[in-house]
């Protein structure tokens, strides 16, 4: 799979999410971004990021619905929270999706010269949970080998604290690897193009036409894109929305492999 398709699919994926608060959009969506990743997720760490992003989806939903809790409490009040919270939950799990399928440095090597950098910045940000990830791994199994039980609250400097120490390592040992190799003082390495195939650009269309739709109706001010919770009404929904949805599976049913 070309990276570009990845990031393309990432893109559309995140307008269609935070184009909508109607629950029968945002679990297509949902459902789409899990069984991507079911599909297509890499081995190692990477694979692992989706639960993280998921899991700190369901925090973010938490989260945003105890807020109400500090002023006055309604239904409408909670349902809105709820469907707020609800959409920055599939975001999150729709970049999940894309740190556990895609090559964070595909971006890097896909980057303009002029925005190697930024580009550079951005692999590294991408890379940033599997990385933690990793660590985190790697010292819960030391302390569980010398009696650490790092599952109780009590326990979690012996593991936070060494995954940051690690982390740091990390951040260290690649900037002197960098200017080892004289980054962002001489010429940049150029690497062969990789060539749209069927695959990436089916992905690509798909992504793209679920994208319009949404954005196409959010324009239009449609009025199915949120839920009424004042009055508290039934979300409406139609097959074409839904359809559109669906469309971010697309890559689930494909072969990466070109």
């Amino acid at each position: 799979m070309h990276p570009g398709g990845w990031i393309l699919w990432a893109l559309c994926g995140g307008l269609v999410a935070i184009s909508t608060t109607n629950p029968f959009f945002l679990i297509p969506v949902f459902a789409s971004a899990w069984i991507v990743h079911a599909a297509h997720k890499r081995e190692g760490p990477m694979a692992r990021s989706f639960r993280t992003f998921a899991l700190f989806g369901l925090l973010t939903i938490g989260t945003r619905t105890a807020l109400v809790l500090l002023g006055p409490v309604t239904r409408g009040s909670v349902v809105a929270a709820l469907l707020e919270g609800t959409r920055l939950a599939v975001l999150l799990t729709v970049f999940g999706t894309f740190n556990s399928v895609a090559d964070p440095y595909g971006v890097l090597r896909l980057s303009p010269r002029r925005f190697h950098e930024p580009a550079l910045a951005a692999a590294l940000a991408l890379s940033i949970t599997p990385r933690t990830i990793a660590a985190a791994g790697r010292v819960r199994e030391a302390q569980r080998l010398r009696g650490i039980e790092v599952r109780r609250w009590r326990s979690l400097p012996a593991l936070a604290v060494p995954v940051l120490e690690s982390g740091m390592e990390e951040a260290v040992t690649l900037a002197e690897s960098m200017d080892a190799r004289g980054h962002g003082y001489g010429p940049r390495s150029r690497y062969r193009r990789e060539r749209w195939g069927v695959v990436s650009l089916v992905t690509a269309t798909a992504a793209l036409s679920a994208a319009v739709v949404f954005i196409g109706r959010l324009v239009v001010h449609d009025p199915s894109l949120a839920m009424s919770t004042f009055p508290l009404t039934w979300p409406a929904a139609d097959a074409l929305g839904v359809g559109a949805a669906f469309l971010l599976a697309v890559p689930a049913f494909l072969k990466a492999s070109e």
